[in-house]
């Protein structure tokens, strides 16, 4: 149980952009678009990271945990685009007026989301998948919980999702440092 609890929060850290992108477009009245644009998006993630790391059982144990260097590049990434400008005000500005603009949105804030639960399936054991596909699920349903309750009281407090905006890309370096000092690769 505490592996599920664990993966949540990566989950949840590693999601903070998606949830001020979910305040920013929620509270510009696209509550219609926004909430089934981040359910689908969300089981495209967990759906996908479940069949990449399922498949990752067909490669060398050994080469596993070089997938924490994923997450690593990722948040360098997201660090280098942060110092360009910001992923929130970008995102504000995209369309997101139907189901599809919102999934794309919540998508492609996703990818280091999507990253990290793919290399946590592909390094657990199979017999704790089910903990780690509980930690998903339980990590969305805050996730909206939070986007649902915070879009009617904090909306327009942009600072706030700047410091969660700039936290992620630490959370994502760590997370690939933990993969990498916590596998099969520990004995190379």
């Amino acid at each position: 149980m505490l592996f599920a609890l664990s993966v949540a929060l990566a989950y949840i850290l590693t999601n903070i952009d998606g949830l001020f992108a979910f305040l920013a477009l929620s509270s510009s009245g696209r509550q219609r678009a926004i909430l089934p644009g981040f359910l689908v998006a969300h089981a495209v993630v967990i759906a996908g990271s479940l069949l990449l790391g399922a498949g990752a059982n067909f490669l060398a144990p050994e080469t596993l945990g070089y997938l924490g260097i994923v997450p690593i590049v990722l948040g360098l990434w997201e660090l280098w685009k942060q110092r360009q400008t910001s992923a929130l005000d970008r995102t504000s500005s995209r369309s997101a007026n139907s189901l599809v603009g919102a999934t794309a949105i919540f998508l492609a804030l996703s990818t280091d989301t999507f990253v990290l639960l793919a290399a946590i399936f592909a390094d657990s054991r199979q017999d704790m998948d089910h903990f780690a596909l509980l930690g998903a699920f339980v990590a969305v349903a805050f996730l909206l919980l939070m986007g649902s309750t915070l879009s009617r009281g904090l909306s327009k407090n942009q600072g706030i999702g700047r410091f969660f905006e700039r936290l992620s890309p630490f959370v994502m370096i760590a997370a690939g440092i933990y993969i990498l000092l916590d596998t099969t690769t520990d004995i190379l």
